[in-house]
């Protein structure tokens, strides 16, 4: 007979040896027995919580099947806690009870099974747990749950339960909107806020004739059992309300098709819609009992990459997915959830009267999912670093920026996106210096008064990805009678990448200005700007978007001479 200490890290668990393995007690110490011919021999003991089971955890065994046939590698837990064992090929396990605990409720999940579970009472010595098998198939003719919370009627809104932290945080998010987004139907339909019509650009403007796939991402309720036939301004009920809580936890899989400009958002997917009188719910916890699933991926940036990896004719348009695959934060397993549904650490109940119990604040992700419209999650994703030099008559300032804080392009996807570096020199008198370097803001940046917003040819640089189709009017196009506007191409016609100014994933963009100086003596000011617009400026203009320019970081400068 032998005992023995096995580590893990800093914590040991006692293993008695007496035919097959079995654990004993557990505890943070260093510790090596042996019995051997009646002689005891212990070696440094610093520290231990028990060598025998103490009066507060025992050990429970138990087996998992689907009712008739054992269940390997079942991921076995109490709830709430992040201690878990596995089955073995036998379906049988054993795990320690401890009588203080936040549940007693003892839970297995195994791929293609719902969460399974059993309560567990203080005499309780061996458990079975029974797992049930998903549906084979999916209910093409299943109705949607409606989120908004509705406690007067008999159907169970997904907002009853969850009303008061992660509804709330999801109805005030980019994908609550995604279908009713004022913005996004005015480009759809081609027309501009004020009700005007033929307002370019617009795809209905440009395809009278065609739906589009635009539903497929901004209205996948209505769209996954009709790819390419939803017309956005006829969606009714749930569908109105863009990437709902149902759709998102009824995604079983993500199987992403190689043909990302053919094959977009909901077509990516493989959904598992329960049958009549029943439900299903894939999440990120396996010990929540059925109809809860629990989903490897719901977690991880696959679950986001049909909707942020796409193209038109080829090109590539949204590339979320890909920047991030490429960047440094998928090597290293940072997730798109990690931070656009960062846990707050103060939630510790999602359910909270509605049958949730408390967890660790860090295991429940929300769902405010900041994004483009976020000023303070914009702007902690870059730094702005600003060095100045004095050459003869000359001054010199030399500029980076960098992504700290994206793992992904700035900006990214919708390409209408853009950032603008502002960089201004100005003496004593507040007289602005004559430039004299190269890097200039391009077109796109606005054309007319500075004093609105109107940065064309002002020292600066232009981040953005920029598409044309140099045979159309988007080229070139007439907005009032005295003059041409220019301005990029929308992405759904046959458009080439003219340029890509962005900024990767913790890469740093660097850029150089000179300035004549006008004084041999005094104190001169560099004023440097880095802005953020959801929009180009031109377009803002032709749909009268009233949306403002979002600072990402400024800095003033001031040199003596």
């Amino acid at each position: 007979m032998q005992i023995r200490v096995e580590f893990n890290r800093s914590l040991f668990v006692f293993r008695l040896f007496q035919g097959r393995r079995r654990v004993i007690t557990r505890g943070y110490c260093k510790v090596s027995i042996s019995i051997l011919r009646g002689r005891y021999i212990l070696i440094c003991c610093l520290f231990c919580q028990s060598f025998l089971f103490s009066q507060t955890e025992r050990l429970l065994t138990g087996n998992v099947t689907d009712g008739s046939k054992p269940v390997a590698g079942a991921v076995i837990r109490w709830q709430a806690s992040e201690n878990f064992v596995l089955s073995d090929n036998e379906g049988r396990f054993e795990i320690v009870l401890k009588t203080q605990q936040v549940s007693n409720l003892l839970t297995a999940w195994k791929e293609g099974f719902f969460n399974g579970g059993i309560e567990v009472n203080s005499g309780t010595k061996s458990v079975e747990i029974v797992l049930a098998n998903l549906p084979e198939k999916d209910n093409t003719d299943y109705v949607w749950v409606d989120p908004v919370p509705n406690p007067n009627d008999d159907i169970k809104n997904c907002g009853d339960c969850h009303a008061s932290i992660i509804y709330k945080q999801w109805s005030n998010n980019g994908h609550a909107q995604s279908a009713n987004n004022e913005l996004f139907l005015s480009i759809y339909n081609g027309t501009d806020l004020e009700g005007n019509k033929a307002v370019q650009p617009g795809y209905k403007l440009d395809y009278p004739h065609s739906n589009g796939n635009c539903s497929n991402c901004h209205a996948p309720t209505a769209a996954v059992n009709n790819y390419m036939g939803v017309d956005m301004n006829n969606l009714e009920g749930v569908d109105t309300l863009g990437v709902s809580c149902d759709f998102c936890h009824k995604v079983k899989d993500i199987k992403l098709k190689e043909n990302t400009s053919a094959v977009t958002g909901v077509m990516h997917m493989e959904l598992l819609r329960p049958p009549e009188d029943h439900q299903i719910f894939f999440g990120p916890y396996t010990d929540v009992l059925d109809p809860d699933i629990y989903s490897k991926k719901i977690s991880k940036s696959i679950f986001c990459a049909p909707c942020h990896q796409g193209g038109y004719w080829g090109v590539p348009i949204y590339e979320s997915y890909t920047e991030w695959l490429a960047s440094p934060y998928s090597e290293e397993g940072i997730e798109c959830q990690d931070c656009h549904m960062t846990p707050d650490g103060i939630t510790t109940n999602f359910a909270p009267g509605k049958g949730g119990v408390e967890r660790d604040p860090s295991t429940i992700p929300t769902h405010g999912q900041p994004g483009s419209r976020d000023s303070s999650f914009l702007a902690s994703a870059v730094e702005m670093s600003v060095n100045t030099s004095v050459t003869g008559n000359n001054l010199n300032v030399k500029i980076e920026i960098e992504n700290v804080g994206a793992g992904h392009h700035v900006p990214t996807d919708q390409p209408m996106r853009n950032m603008i570096l502002i960089v201004r020199a100005f003496d004593s008198d507040g007289n602005e210096l004559e430039y004299i370097g190269e890097n200039v803001i391009p077109f796109w940046g606005g054309r007319g008064a500075v004093a609105k917003g109107n940065y064309e040819g002002l020292p600066g640089k232009g981040f953005a990805k920029i598409l044309f189709e140099s045979w159309t009017q988007y080229e070139r196009f007439k907005v009032d009678k005295k003059s041409q506007q220019i301005f990029p191409a929308p992405q759904w016609r046959t458009v080439k990448i003219k340029s890509d100014t962005r900024i990767p994933a913790l890469k740093k963009d660097k850029s150089s200005y000179e300035f004549q100086l006008n004084k041999s003596k005094g104190t001169f000011t560099v004023d440097c700007l880095l802005i953020y617009r959801r929009t180009f400026k031109t377009w803002a203009k032709m749909k009268k978007w009233k949306l403002k320019d979002i600072v990402l970081a400024e800095k003033k400068i001031e040199i003596k001479i």
